[in-house]
């Protein structure tokens, strides 16, 4: 059950895709950067504060990377005001069909507000109420692939990102998404290929806004593949139950690791807990032992999410992407390597489960002495 629809705006709504690489080959010019134009049409998307280093290093970063922001803002925006930056069709036909259903609507990016102020009197696109909410630059640390403006737009919505999907054209929107819980779904729009988009997590391809609109069904059931609405409540409640079964594995010697598996109605299918000491077994992990038990029933289920105290591990993710599950949600994260993001859909049908993290995280620290 979907509550709400993010909206990515450069390459998304507006056609700015092109504008964006040509201010920033403006902008490294005047520093004395000569950088391509295909080398930049691959970092759009990314937030300056990762575009700059990435395709410059960390040196030049340091040294001109705030300069050169501030000048590829000033390009844009002298671009801007001297082309029109089209609006593609359809989008305030979409906004108003989802208002008439009930699904409320946010914009999500990482530029600041002078851009967007530029983009709206460009483009014709009152951003500022086009939407319910807008989130830019001033509400988030950091820009995407980081999950930061997907997590703001969900606080500001005041729902689960579990309740969320956002809608985008670059594989980091995706990725951002992805690690923000929230489902994502890839647009033509700003020039990145299917296979791309795919790749990072977008669970379905559409041209353009227009094409959303006119398949809203299909898009809807692909955002929000289970029946159950996955409240913050719910969500609590199931890491409770996996919270639970923690507790009986630290009390044997174990890890505090605990796992569920619910079903997309939100019956729980499985329950385990970590036993690798018991067993002498490496493997038997809790996520592995629980989707181990629920794979029949996944086999057949849309919607289906484990529920783990942990983060699982690259194996447990993998194990549950290949059953077919839909969501991972985890108290506490494993470390710094996050080995549960480094899973990648298996062929252009499958998607990466998306992944929600720090649900009743102090609860879950509290089972460590």
């Amino acid at each position: 059950m979907l509550s709400a629809l993010i909206f990515d705006i450069d390459g998304t709504l507006v056609d700015s895709n092109p504008a964006h690489v040509e201010a920033w080959a403006r902008a490294f010019e005047r520093h004395g950067y000569k950088v391509l134009p295909d080398r930049i049409e691959v970092e759009i998307g990314k937030g300056g504060d990762k575009l700059v280093p990435d395709v410059l290093g960390d040196e030049a970063e340091a040294r001109d990377g705030e300069s050169l922001r501030e000048a590829q803002t000033e390009e844009f925006l002298r671009i801007a005001r001297s082309r029109r930056l089209r609006a593609f069709p359809g989008v305030r036909e979409l906004v108003a069909d989802l208002r008439k259903r009930g699904i409320r609507t946010a914009l999500a990016t990482s530029s600041g507000a002078e851009h967007l102020q530029g983009l709206a009197a460009s483009s014709g696109l009152d951003l500022a109420h086009l939407t319910d909410e807008l989130v830019n630059a001033d509400d988030i640390d950091e820009s995407k692939p980081a999950p930061d403006v997907v997590l703001a737009a969900t606080a500001k919505l005041d729902l689960s990102p579990a309740e969320c999907a956002i809608i985008g054209d670059t594989p980091y929107d995706a990725e951002s998404a992805r690690a923000a819980g929230v489902a994502a779904l890839g647009v033509l729009s700003g020039g990145n290929d299917e296979s791309v988009l795919r790749r990072a997590g977008a669970r379905g391809v559409w041209a353009h806004i227009a094409a959303i609109h006119a398949d809203l069904e299909g898009a809807l059931a692909c955002a929000s593949p289970g029946a159950f609405r996955l409240e913050t409540a719910a969500l609590d409640r199931f890491m409770r139950e996996a919270i639970a079964e923690a507790r009986q594995a630290v009390s044997a010697g174990e890890l505090p690791s605990g796992a569920i598996v619910v079903s997309g109605s939100g019956a729980v299918l499985a329950r385990a807990q970590h036993e690798v000491v018991r067993s002498g077994n490496a493997t038997a992990h809790a996520v592995l032992r629980a989707v181990w038990q629920a794979a029949p029933a996944i086999a057949g289920e849309r919607g289906a999410l484990v529920v783990s105290t942990l983060e699982p591990c690259v194996m447990c993710a993998g194990a549950a992407e290949v059953a077919g599950v839909d969501m991972i949600v985890f108290g506490r994260q494993s470390g710094p390597a996050a080995a549960s993001r480094r899973v990648i859909p298996r062929s252009r049908g499958t998607a990466a489960p998306r992944l929600l993290g720090g649900v009743l995280e102090r609860e879950v620290q509290a089972l460590t002495p």
